[in-house]
C-alpha cells in the first residue's frame, strides 16, 4: 500500500507486521525455501476410497501416491495445518505391484476441492508444473473427493477454474488405480495455516491460461477507484459479519466506492477488479486470493488491498504469508469490538461439503469500519 494511503488509515496495520501472538491470527507463519519437483519411477496414484470412518470428513476417505517401495508418498499427502487429510492407511501399496492401468508419463496436479478458497490455493503443485507442460498434450490428472462414482466434474466453480487455468479440456480424474513409469509433481508451493514458499508468486502468476493473462492486462482503472467487496448477500460460508448491513447502506451514499458482491461475479470478472480499481477492501474471503494470481508487469500496476478483520480466529495465517512471499504491501484493519464481547463461536474446519450455515457469527465495530473508508474515499 502506498504511504499515502496508509497514512490515512488511523488503525490499520501492514500485513507484513502482524505479529505472531495477534488476537486475530491462527495459524502459523513461515515463508520457506523453494523444493524441487517430484519425480517418482514406477509409482502408483490411488484414487479417493471411502474408508467407512464417518467420525471427521477428513478421515472419510483415502487418496494418495505409493512409490516403487511401496510406501505413501509423503509429498503427494494433503494437509489442513497439521492435520492430514483423507491420508492413506498403513499398507496401502501392499499386494499391488501388478494392479492398475500403466502410463508411461503422469502428470499429478494435486486434489480440487468445491470449496472456492481451498480450490484454487490448494492447487499450488499445478501451478509449479504449469509453465513445463504448458505446450504439452499429456492429461493432468487429479484426486477429486467430491466426484460420486461413475461422475463427472460438474461443479461450476471448479469447471470455471480450470478454464480460467486453461486446462480444463486437459483435467483428468483418477478413478481407479494409475501405474506411472515416471510421475511428475510437485511438493505443495501452499499449506493452509503452515507456510507458503518463496517461489509461490512466480508459480501463481504463471499459471492463468495466456489468453486471459493477455486480457486482464489490458484492462484499465475505471469508475469509482475503491471496491468494497460485501458479504451481506451470502446465506452461508465461514462467518457472518453483524452488521455489515449498514456498512453496505453507509457506503452506498458516497460516489467513490463500489459495492460489489463476489458471488455474482465470474471469476474472471472477479480477477479484474485488481485492474480496475485502486484499492478492493472488504472481510476477509475467499476472492481476495485472486489478487495472487494476477500476472503484474509493473510495480503499483494492481488494485492495494485492504483486509477488514474481526474477533479471534477471523485472520487466517495465509494472508500474511502470502504477503511476505509477494511484498504488495497490503494493509490490514482490526475492527474488533473488545474481545470479552464479541461473539464468536468455536472454529472448525472448513469441509467441501459443509452446510448451507455459516460456521461462526462476529460482531464489529461498524463506526470505525465506516470512517475509515469515508477517509479514503475522500482523497
Amino acid at each position: 500500500m502506498t504511504s499515502a494511503t496508509a497514512r490515512l488509515l488511523k488503525h490499520s496495520c501492514p500485513l507484513s507486521a502482524i505479529p505472531a501472538d495477534h488476537h486475530c491470527l491462527w495459524g502459523d507463519l513461515a515463508v520457506i525455501p523453494p523444493r524441487p519437483l517430484l519425480l517418482e519411477a514406477d509409482a502408483r496414484l490411488l484414487p479417493t476410497k471411502r474408508t467407512g470412518l464417518s467420525d471427521h470428513w477428513w478421515t472419510s476417505r483415502s487418496q494418495g501416491g505409493i512409490d516403487n517401495k511401496g510406501q505413501p508418498i509423503e509429498a503427494l499427502s494433503d494437509f489442513r495445518g497439521h492435520r492430514p487429510i483423507y491420508a492413506l492407511a498403513a499398507g496401502a501399496g501392499d499386494g499391488m505391484e501388478n494392479r492398475g492401468k500403466r502410463r508411461p508419463l503422469v502428470l499429478y496436479g494435486g486434489t480440487l476441492f468445491e470449496h472456492f478458497g481451498h480450490l484454487i490455493v490448494d492447487l499450488s503443485r499445478l501451478y509449479q508444473l504449469l509453465p513445463l507442460f504448458r505446450r504439452s498434450r499429456e492429461p493432468i490428472w487429479f484426486h477429486y473427493p467430491a466426484l460420486t462414482e461413475n461422475g463427472t466434474i460438474n461443479n461450476p466453480l471448479v469447471l470455471s477454474w480450470l478454464e480460467c487455468l486453461g486446462i480444463r479440456k486437459r483435467a483428468r480424474v483418477l478413478r481407479r488405480t494409475l501405474l506411472a513409469e515416471q510421475l511428475v509433481s510437485s511438493p505443495v508451493l501452499y499449506r493452509d495455516r503452515c507456510f507458503v514458499t518463496s517461489d509461490f508468486p512466480r508459480a501463481a502468476q504463471q499459471a492463468l491460461a495466456p489468453k486471459l493473462r493477455r486480457r486482464l492486462l489490458a484492462l484499465e482503472p475505471e469508475g469509482a477507484p475503491i471496491a468494497y467487496l460485501s458479504r451481506h448477500r451470502l446465506n452461508g460460508g465461514t462467518t457472518r459479519f453483524e452488521g455489515e448491513q449498514e456498512v453496505v447502506e453507509a457506503l452506498g451514499k458516497l460516489g467513490n466506492v463500489d459495492v460489489i458482491c463476489p458471488e455474482e461475479l465470474s471469476i474472471e470478472s472477479k480477477l479484474g477488479l485488481y485492474r480496475r480499481y485502486r484499492l478492493v477492501t472488504g472481510f476477509v474471503q475467499a476472492a481476495m486470493l485472486l489478487k495472487y494470481f494476477l500476472p503484474v508487469p509493473t510495480t503499483g500496476s494492481l488494485a492495494e488491498q485492504l483486509l477488514l478483520v474481526a474477533g479471534r480466529h477471523s485472520l487466517n495465517s495465509n494472508w500474511v504469508n502470502l504477503e511476505n512471499a509477494y511484498g504488495f504491501g497490503d494493509q490490514m484493519l482490526d475492527c474488533s469490538i473488545d474481545s470479552h464481547t464479541s461473539i464468536e463461536s468455536v472454529t472448525s474446519e472448513i469441509a467441501s461439503d459443509s452446510g448451507s450455515e455459516f460456521q461462526r457469527h462476529h460482531r464489529f465495530n461498524v463506526g470505525l469500519v465506516i470512517d475509515q473508508l469515508r477517509t479514503l474515499a475522500s482523497h
